[in-house]
């Protein structure tokens, strides 16, 4: 298992289009489904059957209703039990997309600014060693140009597959204080920091977001999970949408799988970063507040203009904005398909994939959530077949 996966590793679904598939060709005709079914059912299917995929469950949103549903395969192999509108799915980093949707709506109420530094509300300051002097504000943390990095061996170690699953003992405060205090037991001036100044670089990173859970804490006087359910979920009606396991039934759970091996149900430290755990309809109503109709009276999580805001490229050459990325088709290399308008998020993890799409303009959006990642080997392009289906069936006018 790598940390370092959730750093889009699920872009690898693109790289067979080129070079690996003039030389792998031999092994692709073997690997690969090359039928195309009219049926989506039927194609979806063919593909993921192919692609040793256990289980699958999708959205696709028109208009802002879901227009379609579809469940393939296993949410437990071993137990025999289907993947059906019950079964929830942890979903990587698409998880942002929610945590950044809280720090909005707490700049929303006023509580704080995105350009505030964000040492004004924390009990002990966190700094860049090689640039103290500049401050790390909210719209760099949500944008990845804080200049905050993953130090890969601590990430990994706070993942608790390694010790059979489960929810993490580290508190976010513990993290916190670990991670970025001199003294800290996880501390490292090299290694938890780029080299660049905050907010001149884009560098994807987790443990950021981490941190923007437990600033979410410390400014609303109340857990991150307590939060999210109050100001998001409850509002939107999000009943099947949780951060710890010791919240749900575990028989729901998609069990994540890595190469058909079960894997324990796990978590980190850093859960506001990836360890949501949701069904792609309850997501959907997430992501369908993400593009309100003007004076359609839908459930309005946030105000239109702090969406336009959120939704704003402000890092990694116009392609990043607060919480979403407009590269996602791009590093699948799905990037035709894209009507420059297209903005999203992917997740991967061990036994986790998961992508969601959406148009804010026309109100279309598609999720997808997957109980085994992807790898770069032939039968990947499978995926990368049926994830180019689903996009051209949620946005066939781009």
């Amino acid at each position: 298992m790598k940390g370092k996966r959730k750093r889009r590793v699920w872009r690898w679904l693109g790289i067979l289009t080129g070079t690996v598939i003039a030389v792998l060709a031999g092994a692709t005709f073997y690997f690969v489904d090359w039928s195309n079914p009219k049926d989506l059912n039927d194609y979806m299917a063919a593909k993921l059957d192919k692609a040793n995929i256990p289980g699958m469950a999708a959205v696709i949103i028109k208009d802002n209703r879901i227009e379609r549903t579809l469940h393939y395969g296993y949410a437990d192999k071993e137990a025999g039990i289907k993947v059906d509108e019950n079964t929830i799915f942890q979903i990587a980093s698409v998880s942002k997309t929610v945590t950044a949707a809280a720090v909005m709506k707490l700049e929303e109420q006023g509580v704080m600014k995105l350009d505030d530094a964000i040492n004004t509300y924390l009990p002990e300051p966190i700094v860049h060693p090689d640039y103290p002097d500049t401050p790390i504000t909210f719209r760099m943390l949500l944008s990845h140009t804080s200049g905050i990095e993953d130090n890969q061996d601590v990430y990994e170690g706070l993942y608790t597959i390694h010790e059979g699953g489960g929810d993490s003992p580290v508190t976010l405060e513990e993290l916190v204080r670990e991670y970025f205090r001199q003294d800290g037991k996880w501390y490292d001036a090299k290694q938890n920091f780029t080299p660049e100044k905050p907010g001149t670089a884009f560098a994807y990173s987790n443990i950021g977001y981490g941190l923007l859970g437990y600033l979410v804490e410390q400014l609303a006087g109340m857990s991150f999970d307590q939060f999210t359910r109050e100001q998001i979920f409850e509002p939107l009606g999000m009943e099947d949408t949780y951060w710890f396991h010791s919240q749900m039934e575990t028989g729901r759970l998609a069990i994540p799988y890595d190469d058909g091996k079960p894997l324990p149900p796990y978590s980190f430290a850093t859960y506001p970063d990836g360890a949501l755990k949701t069904t792609p309809e309850d997501y959907a109503k997430f992501m369908i507040s993400m593009m309100p109709k003007e004076g359609a009276g839908e459930a309005a999580l946030l105000q239109q203009n702090t969406i336009r805001q959120m939704l704003e490229p402000t890092a990694h050459d116009g392609k990043q904005a607060m919480g979403w990325s407009y590269s996602v088709l791009e590093e699948l290399r799905l990037g035709d398909l894209n009507n420059g308008r297209l903005v999203g998020h992917g997740g991967s993890d061990p036994g986790v994939f998961t992508l969601v799409l959406f148009d804010p303009a026309e109100h279309n959006g598609m999720i997808i959530f997957m109980n085994q990642n992807v790898k770069l080997q032939p039968r990947v392009l499978n995926v990368y077949m049926a994830v180019k289906r689903l996009v051209s069936e949620a946005f066939p006018s781009s």
